[in-house]
C-alpha cells in the first residue's frame, strides 16, 4: 500500500474490504475507539481530515471521493477491534512485533524522505505540523522539531527532527506508541507513517504557497 504506479492494485484490496465492513459492528468500533458518530456514519479523524465510514465504505466526511491508501488504512482500523489506552512511550517500527524486516525499507521510504524535504526547511516544518493538529512534545525527546500527532484516534506518532549542520546532515525519526499494534496491522502503520510525510508535504506547500 505504497505508492505505485498500480492504483488498481490497491482498488482492488479496498473492495474486497467492503463485505466485511458491511457486516462490522461500526457501533461498537466507534464506543471502543472514541470516535463519533452522524446518523449511520463513523467519523474518523486522521491527519487533519475527517473521513466519514458506513457499510458502504469510507469517503472524506463531505461525501467526496478519499484517496485509497486511507480507505484502506481506516477499513483496516475499523476491523481491527483495537480498544485500551496508549503507553505512552515511544519506539521506531523495527521494535515493534514482527516489525524488524521492513524496517529498512520504511526508513528509506518515511524517515529519509522527511529529512531530504524539510533540510534547512525548520519553519515550514513547525507550521506543517501544527496545521495537522501535532502539538510540540519536547518532554517525548530532543531534536529540533519534536511534535506529537493524532494520526488515528488512539494511534499516536512521535516525528523527531534534527537539522542538518556542520558535522551531520538533516535525520528524521518517525515513532510509534508501544500499543500500535492493538489498533493496526504492522503493514498498515508503515503506509501510516508513509500518509504522514506526504501531509506534512503538502501542507509545507500550501503554507509556502500562501
Amino acid at each position: 500500500m505504497f505508492e505505485s504506479d498500480r492504483p488498481e492494485a490497491y482498488e482492488k484490496v479496498y473492495q474486497e474490504l467492503l463485505p466485511r465492513l458491511a457486516r462490522a459492528d461500526l457501533n461498537e468500533a466507534a464506543e471502543a475507539l472514541g470516535l463519533e458518530r452522524r446518523g449511520q456514519e463513523v467519523l474518523v479523524p486522521c491527519l487533519g481530515r475527517l473521513f466519514a465510514a458506513d457499510r458502504q465504505g469510507i469517503r472524506y466526511a463531505d461525501g467526496s471521493p478519499a484517496p485509497v491508501n486511507h480507505r484502506i488504512v481506516i477499513a483496516y482500523y475499523l476491523l481491527h477491534g483495537g480498544r485500551g489506552i496508549n503507553a505512552e512511550r515511544y519506539v521506531p517500527y523495527r521494535e515493534l512485533p514482527g516489525g524488524a524486516d521492513f524496517a529498512r525499507s520504511l526508513s528509506q521510504l518515511v524517515e529519509e524522505r522527511l529529512a531530504r524535504h524539510f533540510a534547512g526547511r525548520l519553519p515550514e516544518l513547525e507550521q506543517a505540523a501544527r496545521a495537522l493538529g501535532g502539538r510540540p512534545a519536547p518532554e517525548l525527546g530532543a531534536g529540533d522539531v519534536v511534535h506529537r500527532f493524532e494520526a488515528l484516534p488512539k494511534l499516536p506518532l512521535l516525528l523527531i527532527f534534527h537539522d542538518a549542520d556542520q558535522d551531520f546532515p538533516a535525520r528524521a525519526q518517525l515513532l510509534y506508541d508501544l500499543t500500535a499494534p492493538n489498533f493496526l496491522d504492522l503493514e498498515c502503520l508503515a503506509v501510516l507513517a508513509l500518509l504522514l510525510v506526504q501531509a506534512l508535504e503538502e501542507a509545507a506547500g500550501e503554507e509556502q504557497s500562501q
